[in-house]
């Protein structure tokens, strides 16, 4: 297996965590600067994001599809409730997942030599991504520490990413506990992406 992606991808962190905690080897391929805009580097994905991973001659787009085709490959039991139906869990991950979108708009826009604080368009974003993070703080009950899987996968690569790239203060207690207790689990440090 082939996993092309970026070592601080938030989106790409998610499925590496699976595919670490599964025990699956793969081959991280990094991709470089996402904001490039070489179809090439993204290994036909036409949206040119990461991850995307190569399973012998299946070839999968968007962390959340490629998770769910690891389960169904290794996981018939679903041990990371990565499947899970149950809408409180749905819509934390939904709101993570947007989260992660609204920071990543931000910082390619910047990266790329964008001043985003005159814009509405980021303005937006970045209430958007206050917003889910004082509503995912009153929601820190339904995150399993003890057993962790997708749901707490999401918050600590969302977490990580946001203190690399300090867009907003992090003064959310539950959310800040939580990750501080899954950052004590060795498979999950393996992954942390690397400081700018």
């Amino acid at each position: 297996m082939q996993l092309f992606a970026t070592p601080r991808s938030h989106f790409s962190r998610k499925v590496r965590l699976l595919l670490d905690h599964y025990e699956l080897d793969y081959e991280l391929i990094d991709i470089g600067n996402v904001a490039n805009a070489d179809e090439a580097l993204f290994q036909g994905n036409p949206l040119m994001q990461v991850p995307v991973l190569r399973d012998k001659d299946l070839w999968l787009i968007e962390s959340d599809h490629v998770a769910a085709h690891l389960v169904r490959r290794c996981d018939p039991d679903d041990r990371y409730r990565v499947l899970t139906h149950d809408p409180a869990v749905l819509n934390m991950r939904a709101v993570m997942n947007g989260i992660m979108a609204d920071e990543v708009k931000i910082v390619l826009a910047e990266r790329t030599g964008l001043d985003t604080k005159p814009h509405a368009f980021f303005q937006k974003a970045l209430a958007g991504i206050k917003n889910g993070l004082q509503w995912l703080d009153g929601q820190a009950i339904f995150f399993n520490v003890g057993q962790p899987g997708y749901l707490e996968f999401h918050l600590v690569c969302l977490w990580d990413h946001l203190k690399i790239y300090n867009l907003v203060s992090l003064d959310y207690p539950a959310l800040d506990s939580v990750t501080r207790e899954l950052n004590t689990q060795e498979r999950i440090t393996r992954s942390a992406p690397p400081a700018l």
